[in-house]
């Protein structure tokens, strides 16, 4: 096992080195590369007028330290070959199969990780959908059994694709080739649509926006593009798009999506410009020490809802992949403790379990403490 374990490593890193990964899968007679593509053309004098771009990358609002190990090759090498007790579950994850087609209006359901399925003011909209393994390479970092239970072709056809960054846990390929001639209408951050157009999406219907920036969803209400604190790219080559938030006001609600990112003054900015929060999905999970500045560590976490001072709080980015050192139950454990100790409901729904989002907090037990 040892030995399976060190080849596929030094298969991975071989890979990684060789650029561009070869990784495609085909479609008629196009191959799409899991890689995406750069910004160009319009896209790209777009993304150099952003005030958050500079010295030919985005910035955060706060510099923070490299999370990349500068020795990769080793980096990568220790973190597939050390001991993995504890961060994959034994048993199968409890999910439920819900009919997304007949969602109910004003429901959540929560994909596992950092995806979700929302109906709301008559809009069918999916967040962060990926619902494969999140490398380029078949094999690696596939999802907890049981967190794989919904497959890109239960998600109805979407009104709205929203994408908070282009990393592979967060954008798929398969997932999105499955969803592209049924969505009419994506929003993303700034570059990210280059990928999309590169798999052949339609770039009439891709919104992308910058930090600050609004977009009204027809008469419904309105979605607005907030900071993260975190970093983007599918290659070695980092920070050529966007990484954001979004906050959604529709149905006279309001929902904060963090995205993924660290701590930084960004929650105090958005508690500031929305003053009612009733849902903050915020992330927790896949954090370590060593990237304290782009992922939310458990002490993070608890002080940015409290700044956020939503009326409920989820907590995601957890519960599907295996993409840190911490055991695979200790977010969610975290999570509980803080929301407890802060006084917010907090919302931890099954996988697949359809949530009311005007009475999100529906005390369900710690399901994960049932599970080896």
């Amino acid at each position: 096992m040892q030995r399976r374990t060190l080849l596929a490593s030094s298969a991975f890193l071989a890979a990684a080195a060789a650029g561009p990964l070869r990784a495609a899968v085909q479609e008629g007679s196009r191959a799409y590369c899991a890689l995406g593509a750069k910004p160009s053309g319009a896209r790209l004098e777009r993304i150099q007028a952003s005030p958050h771009f500079r010295n030919g990358a985005f910035q955060n609002l706060t510099p923070v330290t490299d999370p990349i190990d500068r020795n990769r090759t080793s980096g990568m090498l220790k973190f597939l070959t050390e001991d993995r007790t504890g961060r994959r579950p034994l048993d199968r994850i409890p999910a439920v199969k819900t009919n997304l087609a007949g969602l109910p209006e004003g429901h959540l359901v929560w994909f596992g990780h950092s995806g979700f399925f929302l109906k709301l003011a008559e809009l069918s909209i999916a967040v962060d959908p990926a619902l494969h393994a999140c490398s380029p390479l078949p094999g690696f970092f596939k999802p907890f059994a049981g967190a794989d239970l919904c497959q890109p072709a239960d998600i109805p056809a979407l009104d709205l694709l929203l994408l908070t960054h282009d990393h592979y846990d967060h954008l798929d390929m398969l997932t999105l080739l499955d969803l592209k001639n049924r969505t009419s209408r994506v929003i993303c951050p700034l570059g990210v649509g280059a990928h999309l157009e590169h798999w052949g999406w339609d770039a009439s219907i891709i919104t992308e926006m910058d930090w600050g920036e609004s977009e009204p969803l027809g008469r419904a209400g309105r979605i607005t593009c907030v900071p993260g604190q975190h970093f983007s790219g599918r290659t070695l080559e980092r920070n050529l798009t966007l990484w954001a938030g979004f906050v959604l006001e529709l149905a006279g609600l309001c929902l904060y999506l963090s995205g993924d990112g660290g701590y930084g003054r960004h929650f105090r900015q958005v508690a500031a410009d929305f003053k009612r929060i009733d849902l903050a999905i915020v992330e927790d999970g896949q954090y370590n020490t060593a990237w304290a500045g782009i992922h939310l560590m458990p002490p993070a976490w608890k002080a940015a809802v409290h700044e956020l001072q939503p009326r409920a709080v989820m907590p995601c980015h957890n519960a599907k992949f295996d993409l840190s050192r911490h055991t695979w139950k200790e977010p969610l454990e975290a999570a509980l403790a803080n929301a407890r100790e802060l006084g917010v409901p907090l919302v931890m729904p099954l996988i697949g379990e359809p949530v009311a989002l005007d009475n999100p907090a529906c005390g369900r037990a710690p399901w994960w403490r049932s599970i080896a």
